[in-house]
C-alpha cells in the first residue's frame, strides 16, 4: 500500500536530514499517530441566534462554519482511546440544575470512534434552536465530568448567555466551580464581539491555568488547532530545555530555533506548535504556570530574531504531565524541562 506525502512533509524531510556529525532526531520518540495530551474531550456545541450571523464574505453563517470547523477538525483526528462526547448548549424548554433529561447528546460520552463521531458532527443543526445557553452548557458539565484523568472541554461561544436569575447559575461561577471540583481545562473559541463577551470568556479562560480562549477565525483558517490540545506528533526538531525553575532560552537551544526560524521563513505556509512542559517540583498550579512562560518564550525569540507572525505560532502548556523521563534523577528532570516543536502545513 503507498501513501501520499505532502509537499510539506517533503521539503521538511530535506531540511531536517542529518548532517555530518549531528545526530538524527531519536526514534520512537512518539508514537506514529502522536501522544495522547488528555485523557478525555467534551465538545459543546453553540447553536444560538447570535450565531446565525453572517460569516464574514464566506457565504456561510457562523453557525455553518462553526458546523465546518468540528468537521474538519475530526477528520484529522487520530483514534488514541479517548473517552469523547458531543453536547448542545441548549436546553428544552426550562432545564434546571441536576435535571438529566436535557442532555440529549449527539454523541454520548463512550470511547472515541472517528467516524461515529463524524456522523454526529454531520447531524449537528445549522438553523438556531434559540438563545445563548452558554450557562447551561456549563451546568450540563458536572453531570459529565469526574472522569479518571484530564478532561479538555472544548466549547463555542460569543460570550452571551441568557442566564435565569435564581435558577442558573452564572457562567463564570460555574467555571469556577467546575475548575475546583474536577481536573478539567478549558478551550474556548470565541466569536465574541462585544468588550463585556470578551471579558466573559477571558475570565472563564483564567479559572486554572490550562485553560485558553481561541480566536474562531484563527481555528476556521486551521482547524487542527481546535482539537491539538489532545495530541503531540514528534518534528524533528530538538526539544528546547531549560534550567530549573527558569524560562529563558538558553545558549545551547539557540541553533536549535534558528533552523527552526529559518525554516519557518521559508516556508510561509507552515506554523509551529510551542508545547511547555515541567519537572514535577512544585505545585500544578505554578508549573502549569511555568510551561506556558516556557512555550512563551520561545515563541517571543522566534518573533524577535526571525520576524515570525504570533498567529504561525501556538501555544500549548501542560505542567509536569506527560514527563519524557523519570523525574526521580536530575537527568530526568532536565529532559522533562522543556518545549517540544511540532510543525503543522497549512489547513
Amino acid at each position: 500500500m503507498t501513501s501520499r506525502l505532502s509537499p510539506l512533509f517533503l521539503l521538511l524531510a530535506l531540511f531536517l536530514a542529518p548532517l555530518p556529525g549531528r545526530a538524527a532526531p531519536a526514534a520512537g520518540s512518539h508514537p506514529a499517530a502522536g501522544l495522547r495530551m488528555a485523557d478525555n474531550f467534551l465538545i459543546l456545541y453553540d447553536a444560538a441566534d447570535t450565531m446565525a450571523r453572517p460569516y464574514h464574505d464566506s457565504g456561510m453563517t457562523r453557525l455553518e462554519a462553526e458546523k465546518q470547523i468540528l468537521a474538519r477538525s475530526n477528520a484529522a483526528l487520530p483514534a488514541l482511546d479517548w473517552q469523547a462526547g458531543l453536547y448542545p448548549m441548549w436546553k428544552p424548554g426550562l432545564w434546571l440544575e441536576g435535571a438529566t433529561m436535557g442532555f440529549r447528546p449527539y454523541y454520548r460520552l463512550q470511547n472515541y470512534d472517528r467516524a461515529a463521531f463524524g456522523r454526529a458532527i454531520d447531524r449537528l443543526p445549522v438553523r438556531p434552536t434559540g438563545p445563548p445557553m452558554l450557562q447551561v452548557g456549563l451546568m450540563k458539565l458536572e453531570h459529565l465530568l469526574g472522569l479518571p484523568g484530564r478532561t479538555q472541554v472544548i466549547l463555542f461561544s460569543d460570550g452571551r448567555h441568557s442566564t435565569a436569575a435564581g435558577l442558573e447559575t452564572e457562567p463564570l461561577a460555574q467555571a469556577r466551580k467546575l475548575a475546583k471540583k474536577f481536573d478539567v481545562c478549558f478551550t474556548i473559541v470565541s466569536s465574541a464581539d462585544t468588550a463585556e463577551g470578551r471579558k466573559l470568556l477571558a475570565d472563564i479562560a483564567s479559572v486554572n491555568s490550562c485553560s485558553q480562549v481561541m480566536d474562531f477565525d484563527t481555528v476556521f483558517d486551521h482547524p487542527e488547532h481546535l482539537l491539538g490540545k489532545l495530541v503531540m506528533a514528534a518534528s524533528g526538531f530538538d526539544d528546547v530545555l531549560f534550567d530549573f525553575d527558569r524560562y529563558a532560552i538558553r545558549p545551547q537551544a539557540m541553533p536549535n530555533l534558528d533552523r527552526l526560524g529559518r525554516f519557518l521563513r521559508q516556508h510561509a505556509d507552515a506554523y509551529v506548535v510551542l508545547s511547555g512542559f515541567t519537572d514535577n517540583i512544585g505545585s500544578e498550579a505554578y508549573n502549569l504556570r511555568l510551561s506556558r512562560q516556557r512555550a512563551e518564550s520561545v515563541r517571543n525569540y522566534l518573533a524577535k530574531k526571525f520576524g515570525i507572525a504570533r498567529k504561525r505560532m501556538l501555544l500549548y502548556w501542560y505542567g509536569f504531565a506527560r514527563p519524557v523521563a523519570p523525574n526521580t534523577t536530575p537527568e530526568g528532570r532536565q529532559r522533562n524541562r522543556r518545549v517540544t516543536i511540532t510543525l503543522r502545513g497549512a489547513a
